[in-house]
């Protein structure tokens, strides 16, 4: 592993040169400024390389790749920001004053400061393993966060132009544009609710998080994304309460620290720490350290700590995710038949808030799981929503999520063992043929993802038509649902994507821009990627299996992915 100190000087000298190119870019052609920090940073490379010889090198270049990328660098100058709201301002727009309150930065300092602590306690205690560079790329996102949350909150003013119907949200980061007829839903909140907000507590993609105090928070739900803002008590807010809202209520939201919280702040806590990051392993490893238990010992310990995590993922993520039963009368029925086919009359199915069309098992076996769908998956066709829940639950039924985190832990585990074993055995030779080693650790990187993705997509696609076989319409209704899943998250996310505002040419070039369409064949590159990297196979391809194919689940099926697997990965 390389040097946590020297790893820790190259994020900040990545950040000080994508810093050094914003302002060099005021007075300067780009083109110098690019040439500039090009020499700087490879001079910083190359003293690396010098010191820390080539293997180590190359983990630090990445995470100077990632820090130079990532830093908190604005979109645009102060000058371009003021230019924006006077562009506004002439327009006929109206400023809506925002409340703004340090204590609302503060508690994104809490949160964020509890694991960048268990990052720096196992730099400095902790021993050189792994876990090391996942700590270092979580502390540069974290520090990357926090650096950006502080600039929107001094930066952020909001705006409606009541002649377009549209609310802007311009920062020194982005200027986005909310056109109120894709709203659909509004509430109140009497202050933000922080553990949903907070972006490790959250298993989707973030909400558009504009809360600049701890006050009243009004929360926009539109296609794709969610807003939240804190306007000041003084300003009119009565141009969102159209007729065409479907939804307005005000909802008393109890600090993170009141009592009633401190189940879900646990368990969120639990969440980041366990599932969305490694911060409970490194805490323990960094405690083990320190009492002086060794490394087998301790390696036991991991491995039941990850067993009890895996027995008890049901419980944190109903927790973390705010899930709720699912008590819609329309959709009970629906359920109920698709699980009693099942033979899964016992399992639970909730609701969980986001922007996302999802749907998701969860559960080490039959006996502790349970499915999950998002909120706006329910706002699909009953149809299609059946159809989700079936190919959800063969996944239950098959205890795919149980073998699936074994997979990862065996492929990992044989990795590392193979690893050890053959560096045991050539110890001496491999010392001088760092390139070997380099191209060997690289190809391991590829060959794991490929190995998982070769039996989940195995999962996905015997859970689409295993779970064809228990819908009225087989595969024509299986297809149907898939389908509608991809239109509808589709539109979503190109509504999403049209709510970013440019200027000048650049808005010129954004109206060219291809529509997004993800059961449409994509080129065999992407194909490639698809086929042989992720966890599911190209939606394309799912919803033609199901078309072109008898219902049910047999060889010949496997046969026609295991063959399409290598034929759509190549090229035309």
């Amino acid at each position: 592993m390389p040097d946590v100190t020297i790893s820790i000087w190259t994020a900040v000298v990545g950040f000080f040169l994508s810093f050094l190119a914003y302002f060099f870019k005021k007075w300067c052609p780009s083109l110098y400024v690019y040439i500039l920090t090009a020499i700087l940073g490879i001079g910083w490379i190359v003293y690396v390389f010098l010191d820390q010889g080539f293997i180590k090198t190359v983990s630090i270049f990445f995470i100077f790749v990632f820090s130079f990328f990532s830093s908190p660098v604005p979109e645009r100058s102060k000058v371009q920001l003021q230019e924006i709201i006077d562009q506004l301002k002439e327009q006929g727009a109206r400023e809506i004053v925002l409340s703004k309150n340090k204590e609302r930065l503060l508690v994104d300092f809490l949160f964020s400061g509890l694991f960048i602590v268990i990052a720096v306690l196992y730099f400095l205690f902790g021993p050189d393993s792994p876990i090391t560079l996942i700590l270092l790329y979580s502390f540069v996102s974290l520090v990357v966060g926090l650096t950006k949350r502080v600039e929107l909150f001094r930066s952020l003013r909001l705006f409606y132009a009541e002649h377009e119907e549209v609310l802007y949200a311009v920062s020194l980061f982005e200027t986005k544009k909310y056109p109120l007829e894709e709203l659909s839903e509004v509430s109140v909140q009497t202050r933000p609710d922080v553990l949903q907000l907070f972006q490790l507590f959250s298993l989707f993609s973030p909400n558009m998080d504009y809360t600049t105090s701890m006050g009243k928070t009004w929360k926009l739900s539109f296609s794709g994304e969610k807003v939240y803002f804190t306007p000041d008590p003084s300003e009119s807010m009565a141009f969102l309460l159209k007729e065409e809202i479907h939804k307005m209520e005000e909802v008393e939201v109890k600090p993170f620290y009141h009592q009633n919280n401190w189940k879900r702040l646990l368990g969120k806590w639990y969440f980041a720490a366990t599932v969305k990051g490694v911060g409970a392993y490194a805490a323990l490893i960094t405690l083990f350290t320190l009492m002086g238990i060794g490394p087998i010992v301790t390696t036991i310990v991991m491995v039941l700590f990850w067993i009890f995590n895996l027995w008890i993922s049901d419980r944190v993520l109903k927790i973390a995710l705010d899930m709720k039963k699912i008590d819609d009368p329309d959709l009970l029925p629906i359920i109920e038949k698709v699980f009693s086919r099942a033979g899964l009359s016992h399992v639970d199915i909730y609701v969980t808030e986001s922007a996302e069309y999802n749907g998701f098992a969860i559960g080490a076996n039959i006996g502790r799981s349970l499915v999950a769908l998002t909120s706006e998956t329910l706002k699909l066709p009953h149809e299609a929503i059946e159809g989700i829940l079936a190919h959800e639950a063969i996944h239950v039924k098959k205890r795919d999520v149980l073998m699936g985190q074994l997979l990862r832990f065996l492929l990992i585990g044989l990795v590392l063992a193979g690893v050890f074993l053959f560096y045991k055995a050539f110890q001496n030779w491999l010392e001088h043929a760092q390139i070997f080693v380099f191209l060997s650790l690289w190809l391991l990187i590829f060959l794991l993802p490929a190995f998982q993705s070769l039996f989940t997509q195995w999962m996905e696609v015997r859970a689409d038509h295993l779970g064809a076989t228990l819908l009225d319409g087989g595969n024509a209704q299986m297809a149907n649902s898939l389908t509608i899943l991809c239109e509808y998250q589709d539109r979503a996310l190109e509504k999403s994507a049209g709510y970013y505002v440019t200027f000048e040419k650049e808005q010129e070039a954004n109206k060219k821009d291809k529509k997004i369409s993800s059961l449409e064949r994509d080129s065999w590159f992407f194909r490639f990627l698809e086929f042989q990297f992720m966890s599911h196979p190209p939606m394309y391809w799912r919803v033609h299996s199901l078309q072109t194919t008898e219902t049910g689940w047999s060889i010949g099926k496997i046969k026609l992915w295991w063959c399409s697997r290598f034929r759509e990965s190549l090229p035309n």
